[in-house]
């Protein structure tokens, strides 16, 4: 599978607003699937197509009708952003990629759970380190 993140647009011949066959017909069954409910009614908002030994997760927007994708997650590590396996560089070359590629709207964090949140709000992605690692890439596409 081609591992190039296409920002705002999916990952390779997966794009973004595609229905969870689409994904299914290119990965096969996923390993794990998960509803993530609204507390407040307990309608499911998204369902998560987890494929853990292909290191991705799929996230489907359910909550107006049929689903769709909106976001992607890898940790990959042949997962590529702008022709670069961002697991394989640091977090200020990954700064660096995004800024050489036009995007600059950078903000950081430090989450709860421990880990180091780099966000480009104008490409929708986010990276996220453990001790200076990359572990997770995340991006997304949200019709505005």
């Amino acid at each position: 599978m081609d591992l190039q993140v296409l920002l705002k647009k999916g990952l390779g011949e997966i794009r973004f607003g595609c229905t969870p066959e689409v994904v299914r017909a290119i990965l096969g069954e996923p390993e794990e699937v998960e509803e993530l409910e609204n507390p407040i009614d307990g309608a499911v908002e998204s369902i998560v197509w987890n494929y853990p030994d292909a290191g991705l997760n799929f996230f489907f927007d359910a909550a107006n009708g049929e689903p769709s994708l909106s976001t992607i997650e890898s940790d990959n590590l042949e997962t590529v952003v702008f022709n670069s396996k961002v697991f394989n560089i640091s977090r200020d070359k990954i700064i660096s990629l995004m800024n050489e590629n036009g995007y600059t709207d950078l903000d950081e964090d430090d989450e709860t759970w421990g880990e180091h949140r780099v966000t480009f709000d104008d490409a929708q992605i986010d990276f996220y380190f453990d001790d200076q690692e990359l572990t997770l890439v995340s991006w997304s596409y949200y019709k505005i």
